[in-house]
């Protein structure tokens, strides 16, 4: 912004920049909190907080829309240059991710509510360990979008071949147990969604990672990401 502009309007401009970061900052934490309930709801076979978890992605949905609302007003009225823009541009892209998180936390809760009804399988462990994995790279990335850190969204963006790694490994032994006992098969199928959705949280997180580098850089990051295993 110009400093011939009035102050009051700088002020204000400042300050809706600020509010913009601290609607992210709360996406952010309800993004990773709803995929964390909904991981305990799987691995505890916990109904109600599965039922909890879909509930509360109305309110991503709202924190989303809310930042989209920001966002056309600080383009249409206070015409960001530069820097402001790119992280505009920035913070839309990361909105969009963290809200897509909530819509996989709460197809996993979903998902929970099936698997719960019907026997455990002990691949239900290591969905819990693919999880661990994608809610680090999930925090990470959110942590540094909001530190503008490019050294950790690069570590975050490497990181995703491993996330992909053991999702294939997952994939391959939630097969093994349906070859083995066909009546696993509903557990197996819901198990399957499960893992795949955490799968792609990792892809948004690291979606989020690359948004820092524009942010610093206002260049794209080469699509040519590092990938693992493929079991898609």
């Amino acid at each position: 912004m110009s400093e011939q502009l009035p102050r009051h309007i700088v002020t204000s401009y400042e300050n809706e920049l600020q509010r913009l970061d601290a609607l992210l900052a709360e996406m952010g934490g309800r993004a990773e909190q709803q995929l964390q309930q909904a991981t305990r709801a799987v691995l505890d076979r916990d109904d109600a907080l599965a039922r909890e978890t879909v509930a509360q992605d109305q309110v991503l949905d709202a924190l989303e829309h809310e930042v989209e609302s920001l966002i056309i007003r600080l383009l249409a009225l206070r015409h960001p240059m530069a820097i402001d823009l790119r992280h505009t541009l920035a913070a839309l892209k990361a909105a969009n991710a963290l809200e897509r998180v909530g819509d996989y936390a709460k197809n996993m809760a979903k998902r929970a509510l099936v698997l719960n009804s019907v026997p455990t399988i002990s691949a239900t462990a290591s969905v819990g360990r693919l999880s661990d994995l994608a809610r680090k790279q999930l925090a990470g990335a959110i942590e540094a979008f909001t530190r503008r850190d490019t050294a950790l969204a690069a570590e975050v963006w490497r990181r995703d071949a491993e996330l992909d790694d053991m999702h294939a490994g997952v994939t391959q032994e939630i097969f093994a147990f349906v070859a083995k006992d066909a009546s696993l098969i509903e557990a197996c199928t819901s198990l399957q969604f499960i893992a795949k959705n955490l799968e792609r949280v990792g892809d948004l997180a690291t979606n989020i990672a690359e948004m820092v580098q524009f942010d610093a850089t206002g260049t794209l990051v080469d699509p040519g990401r590092p990938r693992g295993g493929e079991a898609h």
